[in-house]
C-alpha cells in the first residue's frame, strides 16, 4: 500500500517538500481550492504552480479535482505526470442508473475518450 498524500494551489513549497518526503507512490495534486466538481477549464496557474512543486520532488504528481473532459485532461497531460478524473464518471453513472449497459457503455467511452487525447498528447 501506498500513502497518497494530497497538495494544493495553497500549500506552500516548504510544506510540499515535506508531503513529498512523507509520500509513497503519487503526489495528488487537487487542482483548485473550493469544492470537487467538473470545471470548464483548467487553472491558469496550474501549469507554473506544478512546475515549481516537480522541481522539489522526483515522484509523480498527478493533477485532480475539476478535470472534466478529454480536452482538459489532454491539456494538464502534457505538464502532469497523470491526470485523475472523478466528478464526471460520477455524473455519467447517475444520469444512467437505470441502465446498467448503457452506463459501463457511457463510462467506457468516456474513459477511452480521455485516454485517447492523453495518449495524443505524447504522454
Amino acid at each position: 500500500f501506498h500513502i497518497i498524500m494530497l497538495a494544493a494551489p495553497t500549500t506552500p513549497l516548504k510544506r510540499f517538500r515535506r508531503i513529498a518526503s512523507c509520500s509513497r507512490g503519487f503526489i495528488y495534486y487537487v487542482s483548485l481550492t473550493g469544492v470537487t466538481g467538473a470545471r470548464r477549464s483548467v487553472s491558469k496557474d496550474l501549469k507554473k504552480k506544478l512546475a515549481l512543486f516537480k522541481k522539489a520532488t522526483n515522484k509523480p504528481i498527478c493533477v485532480g479535482f475539476g478535470v472534466s473532459d478529454p480536452r482538459q485532461a489532454k491539456e494538464i497531460s502534457t505538464f502532469a505526470d497523470g491526470v485523475i478524473i472523478g466528478s464526471a464518471i460520477v455524473r455519467i453513472i447517475e444520469k444512467n442508473l437505470g441502465n446498467k449497459k448503457r452506463m459501463l457503455s457511457e463510462v467506457r467511452h468516456f474513459a477511452r475518450s480521455v485516454a485517447g487525447a492523453v495518449k495524443g498528447a505524447g504522454v
